[in-house]
């Protein structure tokens, strides 16, 4: 999934299409992130501004990004939309940029005893924040069966419920750090909307490895403020990677 990253990462060789340098007019463009279905965000200027360019899909839904986008904003620091639009088969968006950098920044992957900790009180610090009452958003896991086509054995194995507003793509590159490792922002908001905060962290705790090696899942629980719950950290990782077969012997069972 894209995030748009504070510039800090450098696509060499990725040529900048005379659309995208025509939105951001006399300043300079760069491309900052690919993700992996082949969508690019260019940064303009000095980032004061970012374009995510891609075609729709499953894992992006532009329209459903800038509602969330525009809803969210009203409780934590989140890009704002500034423009978008159609160009042949992408579609993009123009926000606002936000200080800091991403937590897969390589200086924040060399100290990963500062940034591990923020990410759990900053993960934290967005479900304390975003009001469950007032979101008319899902995350559910029917709603993402149901979107995705999983395995319906999800729907028959849902741990009991302890509903958050969750990010919808917690994992590290979409959480914005300051020079002193405080959380400036939260990216890549498509997925947002009223779910079990495992539905959090678990994606948060397996990006972990693929980001800081392994060994740190309790560091980041310990700052987040919840002790381990092997049973919804296997269902979550499962739903996830949308694999009901990995599912396992979790004793996680439920109405769905």
């Amino acid at each position: 999934m894209s995030s748009p990253l504070a510039g800090q990462t450098r696509l060499d060789g990725v040529a900048v299409p005379d659309w995208v340098r025509e939105l951001a007019g006399d300043g300079p463009v760069r491309p900052v992130w690919r993700n992996e279905d082949g969508g690019l965000t260019f940064r303009f200027g000095d980032g004061i501004r970012f374009l995510k360019a891609q075609r729709p899909g499953l894992d992006w839904q532009p329209d459903a990004e800038r509602v969330r986008l525009d809803w969210v904003g009203g409780f934590v620091p989140a890009p704002r939309v500034l423009r978008h639009g159609v160009h042949g088969e992408l579609h993009w968006v123009l926000t606002t940029g936000l200080p800091g950098r991403s937590a897969v920044d390589p200086a924040w992957l060399a100290r990963p005893e500062i940034a591990i900790p923020a990410l759990g009180r900053g993960l934290r610090r967005f479900h304390d924040a975003v009001p469950v009452v007032d979101c008319p958003f899902s995350w559910s896991v029917r709603e993402r069966v149901d979107r995705f086509g999983l395995d319906p054995v999800f729907l028959a194995r849902v741990p009991p419920l302890d509903v958050v507003v969750c990010h919808g793509d917690a994992c590290n590159p979409n959480f914005l750090l300051d020079d002193d490792g405080r959380v400036t922002g939260y990216v890549d908001l498509g997925g947002l909307g009223v779910a079990d905060r495992w539905a959090d962290l678990a994606p948060a705790l397996m990006s972990l490895g693929w980001n800081y090696g392994p060994g740190w899942e309790p560091t980041f629980l310990a700052a987040y403020g919840v002790p381990d719950d092997p049973a919804k950290r296997v269902y979550y990782s499962a739903l996830w990677d949308g694999v009901g077969d990995n599912l396992g012997r979790t004793g996680a069972v439920g109405t769905g």
